[in-house]
């Protein structure tokens, strides 16, 4: 059971960071995965390319370092990142009027609890 959380965990690493290199490659394409149609130019551009891009980046090493090393603070980051980006949407829905994004959300939450429970389980 442990081998296969690791899997989820590598394979989950990978495509967090190959989405951070969608954001520096074709940040229009990265945008489009999250429904931003519209890019700023500008100041705008590089703070979003470099924020989510940064993001993206840091939580798939964090998530490949995790699987790798099995050292369980590793697992925690990318989890604090991920929950808290799901409560954050949830505060832009219902204070700032964006669409609920129930896909992200779901996500997030899957993601967060394979990371706690693979840190737990390679403690024992």
């Amino acid at each position: 059971m442990n081998k296969f959380l690791i899997i989820l965990t590598t394979i989950n690493g990978f495509l967090f960071f190959l989405i951070g290199l969608l954001w520096i490659i074709s940040p229009y394409d990265a945008a489009s995965i999250f429904g931003i149609t519209i890019l700023p130019i500008g100041l705008g551009l590089s703070s979003l390319i470099g924020d989510i891009g940064s993001y993206f980046l840091c939580i798939g090493v964090m998530m490949i370092l995790a699987a790798y090393t099995l050292n369980s603070i590793w697992f925690y980051a990318p989890a604090l990142l991920l929950g808290s980006t799901a409560v954050l949407r949830f505060i832009s829905w219902s204070m700032h009027d964006a669409n609920f994004a129930t896909q992200f959300i779901i996500v997030e939450i899957l993601i967060v609890t394979l990371l706690l429970v693979t840190a737990r389980r390679i403690q024992k």
